[in-house]
């Protein structure tokens, strides 16, 4: 399991109809790849926002990063929508649950 970390922050110019549009299909084409396992985003009350994306395996982060659709979305966040960002991959190396059990 891979865990991608991605932390941005947009520019102020930013033109926020096209950037969550962008998002919008980024997260659609992404789904729709072998080895995808989930997308979540979180924002902070600052607007910082942090994308936590899981894959299978690295592999399956290659084929998402290298994706042709892809490249272009990656060319356009760094030339028109963000001031900075910050990406960490990060291989699971334990996991474990807890649940309380169903009443």
């Amino acid at each position: 399991m891979v865990i991608v970390l991605i932390r941005t922050t947009v520019r102020a110019d930013v033109d926020r109809a096209a950037y969550e549009a962008l998002n919008t299909q980024m997260y659609e084409l992404v789904q729709t790849l072998p080895g995808f396992v989930s997308a979540k985003d979180f924002t902070s009350s600052d607007g910082d926002a942090v994308s936590m994306v899981t894959f299978e395996s690295l592999e399956a982060l290659r084929a998402w990063r290298e994706h042709p659709d892809h490249v272009i979305a990656q060319h356009r966040g760094k030339t028109e929508m963000y001031a900075s960002y910050r990406v960490e991959v990060c291989e699971v190396v334990r996991a474990y649950d807890f649940a309380l059990p169903s009443v």
